[in-house]
């Protein structure tokens, strides 16, 4: 039996963000402690964002661990962590003080291994980064992703580095899930000649899209192929997922009992909530060499394994990229969707400013024609109090609705104009945002699609400096970018003062009508919310009234005209877009 080598909480991350329980995890390494696994991965050590599984802090591991007791067993072990490859590359080069302030040396961590997950095309710096790894005391592997999509030429260069430098294992990583037969035993046998060369070892983590990642296993096996294996409980991993450990260590006859109790227990109702593992739409990617990215990405639509297999056959590429392009997948749904502007013209602090000239075109207008990039214009709608705005609105062929004069927010006012509208979705945008990205708006429409039981809003990063200004309301979200709480004060706060990592909101909203109905009734009962009231922040009447606001990261260039002095900004920013 070749080593074996337990990844779930490293591949399964990606369906909990790296977040497990504490018990799961201890009753997890006391399992495959007795069940004779060589190594335990427990995660990534990565920059990004993320859970504590995707952080694996040397203490916050080494504390979580600590009690957990495995008496009886004459060799536990090994603790590893992977790394991805381009978290640490800027420029194509490595960023070594990055790489330095993630990994501390072996003998302060409880780590034994690390391995990097890299594509042919950052190979060289991935090398580079597993010396200094090793340099530190650290058993090292490298996951050579895609292998299936690489040239005889290719394979045979990379095999080659590889074997000159100091790496001691090497996967061939079955991204695809599409390995099998002859193509599986070529690249074997040009792996193992290398490894036995170089004196290295062969690894190898299989993918279930074809159903094979248990019978390609053993038959390599058989041949004395595979030196280490990679397996994850119940398959748990990104698409149709790995090699189940358990059906592997039950086929050599190793002790079982307790991780068969644990996977009935904990595993199972998480793959019920989860939804990994073999489906017809991931065995279509793997027979066409497409990224089970794709018909995972296409599954969040809630739409059956014919369409996802018709959506594929569209896909304009050869198969392998990593990630699916939101260009060629398209929401397969049949919701429609609308754009709600509300248009107030008493401004208290600019009376009259949804009309005001920008360029030659009203503000109002103007945010109009960014909307119709996004949805035809037939399903634009401008809501006014004024007669005023209905005119000019009227003159440029644009839907009007009026609402009432005594709207509480501008969300009352989209609400009571939705009343009109036959739109499963309402997206909301705010007529004094005249540099409003048309991106923005489609991707929040696509996140709604993908969350219709939660109100989707936007945030993005700004400078520090303004986290006291009270006109711009702060967000704190978790992990999951769920919203916690917004605010006009300076949050999250440390002891010293307010936090560097700072978002503001953006005013790019997307409802189902159900949503904005039970936000209007009780506002009509009631009037705002006692925090709403008190900071003066409606999307907060959603939280108190237990809905969920999931907040979606924008990333372009906005500027509010709040009082007469911002037009001028506006104009700036145009002029330097021109130019």
């Amino acid at each position: 039996m070749s080593l074996i080598l337990d990844c779930t909480l490293r591949d399964g991350g990606y369906y909990t963000n790296w977040e497990f329980e504490d018990d799961l995890v201890k009753e997890m390494v006391q399992c495959l402690n007795f069940s004779e696994v060589d190594y335990i991965e427990l995660g990534y050590k990565s920059p990004l964002p993320g859970g504590r599984f995707r952080k694996c802090n040397d203490k916050f591991i080494s504390n979580l661990l600590k009690d957990v007791t495995i008496l009886g067993i004459q060799k536990l072990s090994k603790l590893a962590f992977m790394i991805d490859a381009k978290d640490f590359i800027e420029d194509n080069k490595v960023n070594k003080r990055l790489l330095l302030d993630v990994i501390k040396p072996k003998d302060k961590s409880p780590f034994t291994l690390c391995r990097i997950a890299t594509n042919y095309e950052t190979l060289d710096q991935s090398l580079e980064m597993l010396e200094i790894i090793s340099e530190l005391g650290y058993e090292t592997a490298l996951n050579l992703m895609k292998v299936a999509m690489l040239s005889k030429l290719e394979v045979g260069l990379a095999l080659e580095k590889v074997g000159k430098s100091s790496v001691g294992m090497i996967y061939i990583a079955d991204s695809l899930g599409s390995l099998h037969g002859k193509k599986l035993e070529y690249l074997i046998d040009l792996f193992r000649t290398s490894c036995d060369e170089w004196d290295k070892w062969l690894g190898f983590h299989p993918h279930n899209n074809l159903g094979l990642a248990f019978s390609n296993t053993i038959q390599a096996k058989s041949r004395g192929s595979f030196d280490i294996v990679d397996g994850t409980i119940t398959g748990m991993g990104r698409g149709a997922g790995n090699l189940r450990i358990e059906q592997y260590l039950m086929f050599y006859d190793k002790p079982t009992t307790n991780l068969l109790n644990l996977i009935q227990k904990r595993f199972v109702p998480l793959m019920k909530k989860s939804k990994w593992g073999w489906s017809p739409s991931y065995m279509y990617s793997g027979t066409h060499e497409i990224h089970p990215s794709y018909p995972q990405e296409l599954q969040t639509y809630h739409i059956s394994d014919s369409e996802i297999q018709n959506k594929l056959e569209e896909l304009s590429f050869s198969g392998g990229k990593e990630f699916y392009n939101q260009d060629e997948i398209k929401p397969l749904s049949e919701k429609s969707v609308s754009i709600v502007i509300p248009a107030r013209y008493k401004s208290s602090r600019f009376p009259g400013k949804p009309i005001v000239d920008i360029d030659g075109t009203p503000m109002i207008i103007r945010v109009a024609d960014i909307a119709s990039q996004v949805v035809p214009k037939e399903n634009i709608y401008i809501a006014t109090e004024d007669e005023r705005i209905a005119k000019v609105v009227d003159d440029y062929d644009y839907k009007v609705i009026l609402t009432s004069d005594n709207c509480l927010t501008g969300t009352d006012r989209v609400c009571e104009a939705s009343q009109e509208i036959d739109s499963d979705i309402i997206v909301n945008i705010q007529g004094d945002e005249p540099l409003l990205d048309p991106d923005d708006i489609q991707k929040v429409i696509d996140c709604k699609l993908k969350n219709m039981d939660s109100v989707v809003n936007c945030m993005s990063r700004f400078d520090s400096t303004e986290a006291t200004n009270r006109n711009i309301p702060k967000v704190v979200s978790n992990f999951n970018n769920n919203l916690i709480y917004m605010s006009r004060s300076a949050i999250p706060g440390t002891k010293e003062g307010h936090s560097k990592l700072v978002h503001k909101q953006v005013c790019i909203y997307a409802f189902t009508k159900d949503e904005l109905d039970k936000f209007y009734q009780f506002g009509l009962k009631h009037g705002k919310t006692q925090i709403e009231w008190s900071e003066d922040i409606e999307i907060l009447r959603f939280l108190e009234l237990g809905i969920n606001v999931k907040m979606l990261e924008t990333f372009g260039t906005t500027q509010a005209v709040d009082i007469p002095e911002d037009v001028d900004k506006v104009l700036e920013i145009l002029n330097e877009r021109k130019s």
